[in-house]
């Protein structure tokens, strides 16, 4: 079976098959004769904003009226109830399930190919209204006063061929680190790379003796031991071995379980960054975003932003532009100069983030009706997913992707997709019309000075040579 043949039997089955085996079970169809049921109600929802993020009920009415619901505003709006949220969580962990990757025949980098896959994770909190934090609870902390509702949205994603390994949805004040996620077996001869609270000592250890390597970046704080057994802290550490301006060194981390692995260290250009500086919106991402006073969400209306200070900690401070990784990846497996380009792969975990929040709203609505916004989340959750299955087999198999355009054009052709799903056109080969402007304009031009990733890791070094 062809990746296009299987990819539209997914969103077939996601979009219409799936709802309609279980939009009884979940109670959102009670009645024999009901205009809109739970198929087309999926598809309003997801098409609808995946084609306009910020679609209103007018917008959204729109989609249903071309797939044969005529439907108002207002009828639309109270069919966001408990049900609707059965019903959409329900296809989102159906959808999660799904495993698409780009053809095995694919070829890819040398660096990245020397792995069983290179398996980026990372999260992100969405704050939520105080009507879910039964559901969603969070933990108010005086450095960071979210409210007592958030949700943690986690992702681990295969770099190589862009496949995403599962999304799973915990509280806010859940530990990153405690998720359904860390449960996963990786293949053997896989890399994982995230940050340290993805990987304790314990699992980093039990990645080892899996045969899976790890890459993680070293807390300020560690304590290690070098060959000979002799304490350190970083700060001396690197202040005994770094007067090249890198180390690249075995030790031991930990007091209590010691952990044998390598240790990389370089120092970065730049500012030191005691005090990071960015501008963040007043109000609270997810809040409808009005001025005090208005009820109603007006287009193109600019946020006002304030200037944030985020300090370092002590530790942090005392390590200056040091950068420090730890990884038990061999040296013949990687040189510290490759070490480093598969640390950077790791932002692109940062950028599939802003593709979803930034661009597809992900934590953005236009209500604050609870049913609503929760049901929102897992229509949009859902959009991202089939926008990123139709890049991996549009573009992927190109390193000068360009994701984001392959979002647009996903979002311009989301029409297409509703008329294919109510069997107006042909389903396979309206994702064939889809990939085709993917497969030529979606790609970045290589830059000199602020080099993209694809050309780090084509020349396996972050050095301007």
């Amino acid at each position: 079976m062809s990746t296009v043949s299987h990819l539209s039997q997914i969103v077939q089955h996601l979009l219409h098959d799936y709802p309609r085996q279980i939009e009884r079970e979940v109670g959102f169809v009670q009645r024999n004769t009901v205009q809109l049921d739970g198929s087309r109600f999926v598809r309003s929802l997801v098409l609808g904003w995946m084609h306009e993020p910020q679609a209103s009920y007018s917008q959204l009415t729109a989609v249903a009226n071309s797939l044969g619901t005529p439907v108002s505003p207002q009828a639309l709006e109270q069919r966001f109830t408990p049900a609707a949220v059965r019903l959409l969580k329900a296809v989102f962990q159906e959808a999660s399930l799904a495993a698409l990757t780009a053809s095995c025949e694919q070829e890819v980098p040398e660096l990245l190919g020397r792995f069983a896959g290179v398996y980026l994770q990372d999260g992100s909190v969405i704050s939520l209204p105080e009507a879910l934090a039964a559901t969603y609870p969070s933990t108010r902390t005086s450095r960071k006063p979210t409210g007592n509702s958030s949700l943690r949205v986690q992702v681990r994603w295969e770099f190589s061929r862009g496949g995403v390994d599962g999304i799973w949805l915990q509280a806010g004040r859940d530990a990153e680190g405690k998720g359904v996620a860390q449960k996963l077996d990786l293949p053997r001869g896989s890399l994982f790379v995230g940050d340290i609270g993805y990987q304790s000592a314990i699992e980093m250890k039990q990645r080892g003796k899996a045969s899976c390597y790890w890459l993680t970046p070293a807390r300020a704080n560690t304590v290690l031991f070098d060959e000979r057994g002799v304490r350190f802290d970083l700060v001396s550490f690197l202040q005994a071995r770094g007067q090249a301006g890198w180390v690249d060194a075995q030790v031991q981390v930990g007091v209590k379980e010691r952990l044998s692995c390598r240790l990389v260290a370089f120092q970065q250009e730049g500012q030191t960054g005691k005090k990071r500086r960015h501008y963040a919106p007043k109000s609270r991402k997810g809040v409808q975003r009005c001025r005090p006073g208005q009820t109603k969400y007006q287009k193109g209306q600019k946020e006002k932003t304030r200037q944030k200070v985020i300090k370092s900690s002590p530790a942090r401070q005392r390590l200056g532009k040091w950068i420090v990784l730890l990884t038990n990846l061999p040296q013949e497996k990687a040189t510290r100069e490759e070490v480093r380009v598969l640390m950077r792969v790791r932002w692109q975990e940062e950028l599939l983030w802003k593709l979803w929040k930034q661009y597809g709203k992900l934590d953005t609505w236009r209500s604050e009706k609870a049913e609503r916004i929760e049901t929102e989340i897992y229509a949009k959750l859902i959009a991202v997913l089939i926008e990123h299955w139709l890049t991996i087999v549009g573009c992927w198999h190109n390193p000068k992707r360009s994701v984001r355009k392959a979002q647009q054009v996903c979002q311009w052709m989301s029409n297409g997709l509703s008329l294919a799903l109510q069997g107006k056109m042909d389903l396979e080969e309206l994702i064939e019309e889809i990939l085709k402007p993917m497969q030529k304009g979606c790609r970045v031009d290589a830059r000199r000075k602020k080099p993209s990733t694809y050309q780090y890791i084509a020349r396996r070094s972050l050095s301007s040579s």
